[in-house]
């Protein structure tokens, strides 16, 4: 039954391909995007499926089987057979802590490397594409977290089904959201909530990632990529080409948190992001969305986007680079981690370096006690608001075109068009304050 289930011409399977043609036709998306979305709601219709049906039965072993193979179904459909890469780093996973005295250190190059090299032969020859790297990304950190938590005693060693059923967690397996071991098997042995949320709550953040995927489709039409690179473009004001790239940099950002949304709006349907330390129903989620959008600094925006790739890091990456003894090198070597996760494209090294870059460059003004006691209160607070607020969009929308396009032809010639604006504006804005620093503390000298 499971073959006929998993064949290509099988009575689940056909319709969905029917599905991609005619959503492929009418849009013009690449397939491997339209099975992707097509995954996002198949695991909708699972979880809710989860939630009336398989959540009633009373043996966990059989919940697990279940469960499971909702999501190697899912996974054959978007990934094809490809999806035994997901498997091979479960297993990969499992092997290593039984036979290896639980070695964190082999488990993370396994992880990090099989990512590696499925960048390497899918994605280097091109920009990037979906393919089962997709998912791969996600479940590399979900590893290496079991791993480190495994071997540090936070979570007991997973059986081998266990282990499986984490992998292919019918929410959270195509892209996130990033979950741990522990609220798994809470969830799954079901001592994570006492009864499930009201439906409502999951199927509002389904329609706002429904709202966010239809905003950047329009997002293409408006503030098209293509537009950046004619003469046109060359012949606006140097602020308006600024505020361009502000606003496509934004917008690029709408198709992630439209598919997290939806991601974890099917988490919502079956109770999955319980949180029981606050009691809220967001224990998972990956944008708090008001301030986002309303952000005044690059430091809420790492604080507001990416939630759960950002703890994950803080916890696995930045809390072991404390021996390195300084904050920055920390911060270096998790932007690097970041980095390599995300892609081997140049671009992914020059957008979160810039991450870097300007984050010193914020953090310097707001240490400065010269700066924040005499210079700020020189501008009122509404304007001084709005021009936080562009400048956030600005700066990161420049790092966000190696992010975006990828490769050194098309980074470089969009900042030349731009000249270089927002690391030229970094330097000087870094140099004033270190004088401006420099001066208050002579003058404080001489009073003394």
């Amino acid at each position: 039954r499971i073959q006929i289930l998993f064949e290509e011409d099988s009575v689940m399977i056909k319709p969905l391909n029917d599905v991609v043609v005619v959503l492929n036709e009418v849009t013009g998306a690449d397939v491997p995007g339209v099975k992707l979305i097509v995954g996002l709601f198949l695991s909708q219709v699972f979880s809710f499926l989860y939630r009336v049906l398989v959540s009633r039965i009373p043996v966990v072993q059989l919940r697990k089987v279940i469960t499971l193979v909702g999501g190697l179904f899912i996974g054959y459909f978007v990934w094809d057979i490809f999806m035994l890469h997901h498997v091979l780093s479960a297993l990969g996973f499992y092997i290593i802590f039984i036979f290896t005295n639980r070695n964190t250190t082999l488990n993370f190059v396994y992880q990090l490397g099989f990512l590696v090299l499925g960048y390497y032969y899918n994605n280097m020859k091109a920009d990037y594409a979906i393919n089962w790297t997709t998912s791969q990304a996600v479940l590399t950190l979900k590893m290496i977290g079991i791993g480190f938590d495994v071997a540090g005693g936070n979570t007991p060693m997973p059986s081998l089904l266990d282990t499986l059923g984490y992998t292919f967690n019918i929410g959270t397996y195509l892209v996130g959201p990033i979950d741990d071991m522990n609220r798994y098997n809470s969830f799954i042995n079901q001592q994570l909530f006492k009864s499930p949320p009201p439906l409502k709550l999951g199927f509002i953040r389904f329609l706002m990632g429904i709202i966010y995927m239809v905003i950047s489709q329009i997002a293409l039409v408006v503030v098209p990529t293509d537009f950046i690179f004619t003469s046109s473009f060359d012949a606006l004001p140097l602020l308006a080409r600024l505020l361009y790239i502000g606003a496509w940099g934004h917008a690029s950002l709408y198709k992630y948190l439209g598919v997290w949304c939806i991601a974890e709006s099917a988490c919502m349907y079956t109770g999955y992001t319980y949180e029981q330390e606050t009691g809220s129903w967001s224990g998972l989620r990956n944008m708090a969305t008001y301030r986002f959008h309303l952000a005044t600094s690059l430091q809420d925006i790492i604080d507001t986007f990416n939630i759960n790739t950002n703890k994950w890091c803080f916890k696995y990456v930045y809390k072991r680079c404390k021996g390195l003894g300084n904050k920055n090198v920390s911060q270096l070597a998790v932007l690097v981690f970041l980095a390599i996760w995300h892609g081997l494209h140049l671009g992914y090294f020059t957008c979160f370096f810039q991450e870097f870059y300007y984050m010193f460059m914020e953090n310097l003004v707001k240490r400065s006690a010269t700066v924040q006691a005499h210079v700020k209160p020189l501008i009122p607070d509404p304007l001084l608001k709005v021009f936080l607020w562009v400048y956030t969009k600005v700066f990161l929308s420049f790092a966000l075109v190696g992010f975006e396009l990828y490769t050194y032809d098309k980074i470089t010639t969009i900042y030349g068009k731009l000249g270089y604006f927002c690391p030229v504006a970094g330097l000087v804005v870094i140099i004033a304050v270190t004088l401006i620093n420099s001066l208050s503390k002579t003058k404080a000298g001489k009073k003394e």
